[in-house]
Order: C-alpha cells, then structure tokens, then sequence
C-alpha cells in the first residue's frame, strides 16, 4: 500500500494549478491542493477499516469536488466513478488526480443535474459520500438518498463520513454556533441561508432498508480506525461509548460531530 501521496506528474501539476488560478482560487489553499493530503491522513482509516467488505468492485464517490477522496481510494487499489454537479470542478478534479498519478483508476463524470445519475441501477458495489450531504439541499436529500440507493448493489457497502451533525451546537463546516438549531424559516427572513448539518437518522435511515455494520461489529471497525485517525480518542474511550449506545441501538459515529456510518444494502 502507498505509504503517502506524491506529486508524481508535474506537468499535471501545473496544469491543475493554473486551472485553479483561472477559476479565482488559490491551488495552495490546503481545501484545495492540499486536500487530498488531509483526506489521506485523517479519513482513510475508515475506509481502510471497511475495505474487507465495502472495496471488492466498483466504487462511486458521490460529491467529488476537487477529486481528494477519489484519490486517496484510488491510492488504496479501489476503481472508483466519481461524480460531480460542477463540471468545473471535475474538469479540475481529473488534472488533481493526474498529479498523483491516479487518472487512470477514477472515471469521473459531471454536469448532471444534481439527484438524477446517469447510472444503471445496481451499478456499483460500494459508495462513498464524504463531507456532502450537508451540502445538499435539504429540499432534495430524499430524493438524492434515493438515487443513491438506486445505484448501489444489493448487499452494497454505503459509507457516510464527514458530515456536519445536526445534533450538535456548533456547525462544523462554517464553525457557527447554534446554526444547526436555527428553523428554516429565520433564513427566509434573513434572505440567505445558513449551513447546517444532517440529523443522524436522516442519515441511518433516510436511504432505504440498510443495516448498521458498525452496529453488527459493535463498534469495532469505527474504533479501528479513529485509533488511526490523528489525535483519536483511545480504544477505552470509543469501546465505552459503543457498550452504552448499544442499548439505544446507536453507534458512536452517530453521535459525534461528524457523523461517520458504514451501511450495508439489504440483498432482497
């Protein structure tokens, strides 16, 4: 396994940087750029602790933006489609990817118009929603649920992680407290609307008939890998938090700031 990401294609390089100078943005910004990078050191060990039964096929990244998730799949062996309402953005993702060497394991598609894919149903094996779902309108995230549901395998893997919890006092992406509390219809006055997260079961449940595998492992994968993660909380603090959730039938990724969940599709 690739032990980091490296810039291996300087020609990409430069032409990624000069596509990001040209759409006003900053190709050092570390969101950007530098994602990637970020996305290897503190969210792969999530993938990497369901790749035993999410990564056996095909993958889709749903929301790819600048390309870092798929390529840090991409990094770890898995053939990943990813897709993107901005074409912009995945014009920019491919050249991000060709950098580091990744173009040719990532299919990447864009300009649909935003719940509707242009898949099969049953397509994929696996798919990954990282950091979207909150970026999703909420008036749509149903149908958006659905249309993933729609691609994915019967006995498909479904993984959410990093998503803003709506659970909790402070919004994780724009960092303001209590905008995840405030009603909708404060931003119909105001004239704009606020980020918010997504509620858990919105998330648990909003996709169809799924099952918890972090529930049938009781917790052990999501603890796997936040001892991986950067900072991680210890194996005694998550294994506690998993014994007393279980009666409640919730996993810890449920429950904290970024909701993290792996799903498997019921295979009837």
């Amino acid at each position: 396994m690739t032990p980091h990401l490296v810039i291996s294609d300087l020609d990409a390089d430069a032409s990624f940087r000069a596509a990001v100078r040209a759409h006003g943005e900053n190709p050092d910004d570390p969101w950007i750029g530098g994602y990637a990078p970020h996305m290897w050191e503190r969210v792969r060990p999530i993938w990497e602790a369901t790749m035993g039964t999410a990564f056996h096929g095909r993958a889709l990244e749903f929301g790819c933006n600048y390309g870092a998730t798929a390529i840090v799949l991409g990094a770890l062996g898995v053939r990943v489609t990813a897709i993107d309402v901005d074409s912009g953005l995945v014009r920019m993702a491919r050249l991000n990817a060709a950098r580091y060497g990744m173009a040719r394991r990532i299919d990447f598609v864009g300009g649909y118009d935003g719940v509707r894919m242009p898949f099969a149903s049953s397509t994929f094996e696996a798919v990954v929603c990282a950091g979207v779902l909150d970026y999703v309108d909420w008036s749509v995230l149903p149908q958006v649920q659905r249309e993933i549901d729609r691609v994915l395998k019967p006995g498909g893997t479904l993984i959410v992680c990093g998503t803003s919890n709506r659970l909790w006092p402070r919004e994780m992406h724009s960092r303001r407290w209590f905008a995840n509390y405030r009603p909708r219809w404060v931003d119909r006055l105001a004239g704009r609307q606020v980020q918010r997260g997504v509620w858990p079961w919105t998330v648990r449940y909003g996709f169809g008939r799924y099952e918890n595998l972090d529930w049938l492992d009781r917790g052990a994968a999501y603890t796997t890998a936040r001892l991986r993660m950067p900072g991680g909380n210890g194996r005694r603090v998550v294994s506690m938090a998993a014994t007393c959730l279980r009666p409640l039938r919730l996993t810890p990724g449920l429950l904290s700031p970024w909701l993290s969940i792996a799903l498997r599709k019921e295979s009837s």
